[in-house]
């Protein structure tokens, strides 16, 4: 499983290196991404519905967001 952490940063840039990491993987692979930013759920979310990958898990501990992306 491939891990990306975006923990301190800002919207939007949680989600353009989200969106970059999940390019790099083929169909099937796994990215677990850490965040901090609350507004990336929400971005989240909207990613997977336009480009089709599969949200496989998604938690919450303190003040980290933790989510597993499958990519299509």
């Amino acid at each position: 499983m491939h891990k990306l952490d975006t923990s301190g940063l800002k919207c939007p840039l949680p989600i353009m290196r989200t969106k970059l990491e999940m390019s790099k993987l083929t169909a099937g692979e796994k990215l677990l991404i850490v965040a901090t930013d609350a507004s990336f759920t929400l971005d989240c979310k909207v990613f997977i519905r336009r480009h089709g990958h599969k949200l496989v898990r998604t938690w919450q501990n303190a003040e980290r967001y933790y989510f597993i992306l499958e990519a299509a």
